[in-house]
């Protein structure tokens, strides 16, 4: 359900943030980038894990924001089909249940009904 996924990423980070330790600058950055977003394959993006490496520090003309190639790991929540998560139902209606869980939120359509019984 829950898994590591290590992402490279090229980073632009505005001068404003430079005034801030780089770790904890990039680290802001890349949970506005990420967090609560959908990854195609890889599933939804709960946190940053770590930072593995930053390279760079690049300023291009024009621009005055550095940029950098970020290696780092995050958790990502993927559940598998069949796999079984406990959740509270919030609601029933015509389109079907809706349940809330520590993470997430759980649309079951009464037409998937059938296939479980």
């Amino acid at each position: 359900m829950f898994f590591l996924s290590e992402i490279e990423h090229t980073l632009r980070l505005p001068p404003h943030l430079l005034n801030l330790p780089l770790d904890e600058a990039i680290k802001g950055e890349l949970d506005s980038i990420f967090i609560d977003k959908v990854i195609v394959e890889l599933g939804l993006c709960v946190c940053v894990y770590d930072i593995r490496s930053i390279d760079g520090g690049f300023v291009f003309p024009s621009d005055g924001a550095s940029t950098y190639t970020v290696k780092f790991r995050l958790v990502m929540f993927r559940p598998f089909v069949g796999e079984v998560i406990s959740a509270k139902l919030k609601e029933s209606t015509k389109d079907g249940l809706r349940c809330m869980g520590s993470l997430y939120f759980v649309l079951v359509s009464f037409e998937l009904f059938d296939y479980f019984q």
